[in-house]
């Protein structure tokens, strides 16, 4: 090693190349198993649109099956397992990828994003949309009607904050749907993963769960410290105890497809390669993006969470959930700042 080379860019270089090390066995058996599957699914491979149609029904047909049957096992590790890396994802297809972190004018979101995160409240954050408004170009029209609803949001916010958060806890999990689906370029068919999605909700609120819940027990989980009684009160404490409990199920399903969305079907719409991708190379595109340390950063931070649920998983997930409030509403601010500016895609401005 060169004496000049810092030490740092050292370790650093060493670490990436270790983790590419540990990337190739999945790429073969990512390759193996596409070779396995190339006589049925060979016409997915390179046809995005229709790969991500497929993809997306059965990610949305799974979270609605794992809802029925173990909804306090998705509801407690989901966040622990998935939500560091959602929280990427939010940060790269939101922020890095459109270069929202380049324009000085959107840089007062960050603080009130943040500020959520350490009990700032739903009102501080829904005072982020007002810079992405501002920073926005677009029609006056466009930004006279997000000022006008940004002006409602904040009113409510501050006369009702408990409401608000309640009700924007729901809502947010759908927002990812409507982004991706706004975003994607139309194929025609683009309707049927929103499609199941609202089925999969209806089947929920009309009480499609309770039986199978009887049926395989779905309605304890010792191991997770946590029961459906505790989740009503943190999600839907309703005074109707049937409307309630449909309430915490209707949460589980659509934070499962909400992970799915930001993982999955935006990453694959986003990519500029229409073909899929192998491990390695995604992770030299997420370096790209990013940088070596902010990405071993984030796993640290993945680690620790998965670290601290084995020892307190209520504790975890909870405290993990308070953190990343904020990001919601960089969600909304981003969708915001898209919706002024009249832009649909996310590579395609």
């Amino acid at each position: 090693m060169n004496r000049k080379t810092p030490i740092v860019a050292f370790v650093a270089h060493g670490a990436v190349a270790w983790v590419e090390r540990m990337l190739v066995p999945l790429d073969w058996m990512r390759a193996w198993g596409y070779r396995l599957a190339a006589p049925i699914a060979a016409p997915l491979y390179a046809n995005r649109a229709r790969r991500v149609i497929w993809l997306g029904s059965l990610l949305v047909i799974g979270a609605f099956c794992l809802t029925l049957l173990v909804p306090l096992w998705l509801l407690a590790l989901g966040p622990v397992l998935l939500g560091v890396p959602h929280l990427l994802s939010d940060l790269r297809y939101l922020v890095v990828r459109p270069g929202l972190h380049r324009q000085p004018r959107l840089w007062a979101v960050a603080p009130l994003v943040l500020a959520v995160g350490v009990g700032g409240g739903p009102m501080v954050g829904v005072c982020a949309m007002l810079p992405a408004i501002l920073a926005a170009g677009g029609a006056r029209v466009r930004k006279g009607v997000l000022l006008g609803s940004w002006a409602v949001l904040t009113g409510i916010a501050f006369f009702s904050p408990m409401g608000f958060q309640r009700v924007f806890l729901h809502i947010h999990n759908i927002i990812a749907v409507i982004l991706w689906w706004w975003w994607r370029p139309r194929c025609g068919v683009d309707w049927i993963v929103p499609g199941w999605v609202l089925l999969g909700s209806i089947a929920l609120l009309g009480g499609a769960a309770e039986p199978m819940l009887n049926r395989f027990g779905g309605w304890t989980a010792p191991w997770t410290g946590q029961s459906f009684s505790d989740y009503v009160d943190q999600i839907a404490p309703l005074t109707d105890e049937n409307l309630a409990l449909r309430g915490v199920l209707l949460f589980c399903f659509l934070q499962a497809v909400h992970y799915s969305m930001w993982l999955r079907l935006i990453p694959e719409d986003d990519r500029p390669r229409p073909a899929p991708r192998p491990f390695r190379s995604s992770w030299r595109a997420l370096l790209e993006d990013f940088g070596t340390w902010p990405l071993f950063l984030v796993g640290g931070l993945a680690i620790l969470v998965v670290g601290w649920a084995v020892v307190d998983l209520p504790g975890a997930r909870l405290s993990y959930l308070q953190v990343a409030a904020g990001h919601g509403y960089l969600e909304i601010a981003a969708m915001t700042y898209f919706f002024a500016n009249e832009r649909r895609a996310l590579q395609r401005f």
